[in-house]
């Protein structure tokens, strides 16, 4: 009993000098069969554990594939890279350079916005008016060349897009206007979007616009509109409602289909799910079996997080050993993460397989699926 003391105090001791570190939570081959069936009608599908670091699921994720207005994602990161999100911004005749049929966000020249409401503008009525101001304004501004031309502007404005998609390690996408609008020379992968995505998650300015629902925006030339977000996961009267959501960013062109880039949070864990080449007019798909992967991919434990915070860490090494010598209850649950090399007990073999994965020297998949 000494011995098995001191096994656990130098075990503590070595924890309590351990900086934490994620690792990937991997997927069972129950979960990929389940995501597999859920996804049979998206061309390109993603799921990435945040709290991980990793794709946990995918589909046709190196493809390359349109990307309708998840193209936005880039043209709010590029221009909050420029602009302040307080920063006004006039609107001029550069909302002509939409295409028709746009969505549009009915921003009009002369309009008076802070970069924060044009990006709203974006985020939740998708409006390609409102891109086009962004990236002309954009433009002008970074390049300090004031006079130049509404086209000049955009093939400058989607150079930016271009060197800020490859700092993010993106290097199969390529962008030649700020809305997303199909061209055989505007394409992405749902693994390069992946990393976007993350970018735009991580800015809390892009983060926050994109989980609103519905709310009214006052300009600063005094004007107010009610924009309403396309991503009906956020809407509480839509039957794909879905609470965990919170963004990010719709997408629809005949080449297209309809696209989704959504996140969500559920118990501590967050997951991006990104579905590309849904069928065009179809939301049962976009927002349906997008929330049924949510919830998937959520009902699946991961093994070694046996405090269920949604990463495995230092801390589950400490409580697997207290497990094991009888300090903590060893409940089904906990069992069932932390019993890595499937034995039917957590044991001190157990802490130390979730310690060396904590500290990235083993991958948790590796072990029990």
């Amino acid at each position: 009993m000494n011995t098995l003391k001191k096994t656990f105090i130098a075990f503590a001791v070595c924890l309590s000098v351990i900086i934490s570190t994620l690792i990937p939570a991997g997927a069972s081959a129950a979960l990929q069969q389940q995501l597999d069936a859920l996804s049979t009608d998206i061309n390109a599908c993603v799921v990435y554990d945040v709290g991980a670091g990793e794709i946990i699921y995918g589909k046709n994720e190196k493809a390359h594939i349109y990307i309708a207005s998840t193209t936005k994602l880039m043209t709010c990161l590029v221009a909050l890279s420029v602009f302040g999100p307080d920063d006004v911004i006039t609107v001029g005749n550069e909302i002509n350079l939409r295409k028709a049929g746009s969505s549009v966000s009915l921003i009009q020249p002369g309009h008076k916005l802070k970069l924060r409401t044009l990006l709203a503008a974006l985020l939740l009525p998708s409006g390609n008016d409102a891109a086009y101001t962004v990236a002309v304004n954009t433009a002008r501004k970074h390049s300090g060349d004031y006079t130049m031309d509404n086209a000049r502007a955009v093939t400058y404005f989607c150079g930016l897009m271009n060197d800020s998609a490859r700092a993010l390690g993106c290097y199969d996408t390529y962008f030649v206007n700020p809305e997303g609008w199909d061209n055989s020379n505007h394409y992405s992968t749902a693994e390069d979007m992946t990393k976007i995505s993350l970018a735009a998650l991580n800015n809390q300015v892009i983060a926050s616009i994109a989980n609103i629902h519905s709310n009214r925006f006052y300009f600063a030339s005094g004007e107010n509109i009610v924009w309403n977000n396309t991503n009906k996961l956020l809407d509480p009267e839509s039957t794909y409602y879905y609470p965990y959501a919170h963004g990010l960013k719709t997408g629809s062109t005949p080449l297209a289909g309809y696209c989704l880039v959504a996140h969500a949070e559920k118990n501590g864990r967050q997951l991006l799910v990104l579905a590309f080449g849904c069928p065009y007019g179809n939301d049962s798909v976009r927002f349906g079996k997008v929330r049924d992967i949510f919830e998937a991919a959520f009902a699946i434990p991961v093994i070694g997080d046996i405090d269920d915070d949604g990463t495995v860490t230092a801390g589950d090494a400490r409580l697997a050993l207290r497990v094991s010598v009888g300090l903590e209850e060893g409940s089904a649950i906990r069992k069932s993460r932390g019993d890595t090399d499937g034995d039917g007990e957590i044991t001190s073999s157990d802490a130390r397989n979730i310690l060396r994965a904590a500290v990235g020297l083993d991958n948790m998949s590796a072990w029990k699926k």
